[in-house]
Formats: structure tokens, C-alpha cells, sequence
């Protein structure tokens, strides 16, 4: 998918929080940008860099889909969260602002 068909799936999360409930590393970690919805919204959001800590939620995200199934909008979430770690690593997009 290109960035732009990206940023329309995105757009479809309506912030439910369903997503969460199923994710492996959100259930670790608490943190919202470790969980798909986070995941999501930094896709959507995304101006062209990333910070560290959401180059590392996106790209800690396991693709195993179980939030896929969770999702009422029918996002395909891991699909979105994997071709965005695509885009990311084929383009080297991300500046470590320390």
C-alpha cells in the first residue's frame, strides 16, 4: 500500500479500544503507542519522522492480527502496521530526536 492508502485505512479507527484488549505487546507494556490503536494513529498522524518511542511501538508490533478481529471498523490493522514498518525501513525514515 502506498502512504496515502495507509493514512485512509487509518482514518477509518474510530478509537475504540477494542484492538487493545487483543494485543500481545500492549498487554506488556501499557503504553499507547505499544498497542495497535496507538500504532495506528501515529500512521495517521504521520508528518514524515518519527521519534524514537514511536519508530520502536511501530516496529515492535508482531503481526500476529489479533486485533484484526477485534476491529468493529474493519480495519486491517496488521496489515497497515506491517506495510508501514515497509515503508519506514525501505525510505530509512527516522531521526532520533535526543
Amino acid at each position: 500500500m502506498s502512504l496515502a492508502e495507509l493514512r485512509a485505512e487509518a482514518s477509518k479507527c474510530q478509537f475504540c479500544g477494542f484492538c487493545e484488549y487483543a494485543c500481545p505487546t500492549y498487554k506488556t507494556m501499557r503504553m499507547r503507542h505499544f498497542g495497535p490503536r496507538g500504532r495506528i494513529n501515529l500512521i495517521k498522524n504521520f508528518d514524515g519522522e518519527l521519534s524514537e518511542a514511536a519508530y520502536i511501538g511501530i516496529m515492535t508490533c508482531l503481526v500476529c492480527r489479533a486485533c484484526d478481529v477485534q476491529c468493529p471498523a474493519g480495519i486491517k490493522i496488521a496489515e497497515v502496521i506491517h506495510d508501514f514498518k515497509a515503508y519506514i525501513l525501505e525510505g530509512k525514515i527516522y531521526k532520533n530526536k535526543r
